[in-house]
């Protein structure tokens, strides 16, 4: 039937009735958006296929004749995936070519499937698909990170490390307690994820361009079709509505970010200048001129693509916001930032995963690091609280003994046991040790190693009570 299809040169765009003259080159050129909306050819397939039976449910399209589209859809989404089937000058965008498939290959009966349904309540509902799809991926990846970084917190729970605040010692914490504070963001990137997702799972089909259709398909049945919770509660949302595509950009950025956050931690830690960790050769590069470098380039890179989200982000921000309710030619613009995030966060997860499974630690180096006296300052002031000291009280003495120390050049390891009795602390040498210091912080949630394994259990708890 091929030859029954009309060029773009001659009217043979979805809308050319109305026109006498095709649209300028350039204008057209500007318009096809193919390059990029292609990737929506299997949710576009799948769309079609339950307005098919919705046709067929409304007494529309025989049985017969609705196998028949069905059967020419499927073939039409498996001649796009294996190339066989490719844009044409006369395609503006994929549902398009997936049209002009099917007409090709059945004719008349082709051009009855767009009956009751618009481009604009088509192109929503391919995208909820295609994204709903892509954070099932997404959420998958960011699962393993979570695992990955909980069994590598099991290895360390009583690792203990200096933790820092402002990027200076602060107190002694365990490298399992601080892998797992990554852990348990991620975590919360998840359930951000899925309850994104029972907002997106609507289908708009049936909304049409704006005022649904005089034919009586059944936009509920159409959804359930499609697997998606329910159908839209107003056309004209649902042609406007690309809440569900920021919100998932939104929901991007963050986890982006957290990534971000992982990333420059192993980046810190893997410095020459601290020496707690070596990234493996398979996650460092070296350098083109200098013989003796180990970057740590993929947590670099993954440290640097959270800008990349946040962009995506503000650039669809940008471009709903002022735009007047219905469908405008500007979503078209809506695409490639969410499918920029997706791709990114699948191309970032894996390769932190892989660095985070890979890094070697070294846990006598950051053991040495917790000798600094500052780390037990704390520790110092409330053992004063214990002894019925007020806070602030403790506080400026601790802080006053570190100030006199320091001017003599000594530390609280310096001083003698006369000396800490006179400060109202007998035997306050044994407050200067960092697994005294950890194991002393044993509430739950907090860096003792039995919170850390009591922490991962929970996690472990969480992972398996997910629904996908």
């Amino acid at each position: 039937m091929g030859e029954q299809r009309r060029t773009q040169g001659d009217g043979g765009a979805l809308w050319a009735g109305r026109f006498a003259r095709p649209p300028a080159p350039e204008a057209h050129a500007l318009g096809v958006s193919i390059g990029f909306d292609a990737r929506l050819a299997p949710q576009d397939v799948e769309a079609s296929v339950a307005h098919v039976r919705g046709l067929e449910a409304a007494g529309l399209l025989s049985a017969d004749d609705a196998t028949r589209l069905e059967h020419a859809l499927r073939e039409v989404g498996a001649a796009i995936a294996d190339g066989s089937l490719v844009a044409d000058p006369s395609d503006e965008d994929v549902h398009s070519v997936v049209e002009r498939g099917v007409t090709d290959r059945l004719g008349e009966l082709g051009e009855r499937l767009h009956a009751g349904r618009s481009r604009n309540d088509l192109v929503v509902t391919d995208l909820r698909l295609w994204l709903l799809a892509a954070r099932m991926r997404i959420d998958a990846l960011t699962t393993m990170l979570v695992r990955e970084l909980a069994v590598r917190a099991g290895e360390h729970a009583e690792s203990v490390v200096p933790g820092t605040t402002h990027g200076r010692l602060a107190q002694p914490v365990t490298l399992g307690h601080h892998l797992l504070a990554h852990a348990w963001a991620l975590l919360r990137d998840l359930e951000r994820f899925s309850d994104w997702a029972g907002r997106t799972a609507v289908s708009s089909l049936g909304a049409g361009a704006l005022a649904t259709s005089t034919l009586p398909l059944d936009p509920a049945a159409t959804a359930g079709r499609l697997g998606l919770s329910r159908a839209f509660a107003n056309s004209l949302d649902a042609v406007s509505d690309r809440d569900f595509a920021m919100e998932f950009l939104s929901c991007s950025a963050i986890l982006g970010m957290h990534l971000s956050r992982l990333a420059a931690d192993l980046t810190r830690w893997t410095d020459e200048a601290l020496g707690w960790a070596e990234l493996d050769e398979a996650y460092s590069t070296g350098s083109s001129m200098m013989p003796q470098k180990r970057n740590p380039d993929t947590a670099e890179l993954v440290r640097a693509k959270a800008a990349r989200i946040a962009g995506d982000f503000t650039a669809l921000t940008a471009l709903l916001q002022g735009l007047p309710l219905g469908y405008h030619r500007d979503l078209q613009e809506d695409k490639e930032p969410v499918f920029d995030a997706a791709d990114t966060l699948e191309l970032a997860l894996p390769a932190l995963v892989g660095a985070v499974a890979t890094i070697r630690f070294d846990t006598r180096a950051m053991r040495q690091a917790c000798a600094h006296d500052g780390l037990y300052a704390t520790d110092l002031a409330e053992a004063l609280v214990a002894a019925g000291v007020p806070f602030r009280e403790a506080h400026r003495r601790t802080g006053a003994l570190l100030k006199a120390l320091a001017d003599e050049h000594r530390g609280l390891r310096d001083l003698s046991a006369e000396e800490w009795e006179s400060f109202g602390v007998a035997g306050g040498s044994a407050l200067l040790d960092p697994d005294r210091a950890v194991r002393a912080r044993s509430m739950a949630g907090g860096p003792s190693p039995d919170s850390v394994r009591a922490q991962a259990a929970a996690l472990d708890v969480e992972l398996a009570s997910r629904r996908p």
